[in-house]
């Protein structure tokens, strides 16, 4: 039997708003700009359609480019796809 852990909207915002935001040691909460990305990153990620390019409008959001992102954001996008979708 496996157990699954469903989260709340709110510790799913607050979850995926850290890992935008850059998890690290002691860091509890993220600002106000990453919680806003990470609303736009779940409603992406949870959303009935599957885009294409997913990743790029990911790693866009979090980055706030127009659709250049860089590097780090592209693994932030792929950490967090991992954990929508997981």
């Amino acid at each position: 039997m496996s157990t699954v852990t469903v989260l709340s909207r709110a510790d799913l915002l607050r979850e995926a708003s850290l890992t935008i935001c850059g998890r690290r040691e002691g860091k509890t909460a993220s600002c106000n700009s990453c919680l806003r990305k990470a609303d736009a990153a779940v409603r992406l990620t949870r959303g009935p359609a599957q885009a294409r390019d997913l990743m790029l409008r990911l790693a866009d959001i979090i980055c706030g480019s127009d659709g250049q992102p860089c590097g780090t954001c592209w693994d932030k996008a792929t950490t967090l796809l991992l954990e929508l979708r997981g």
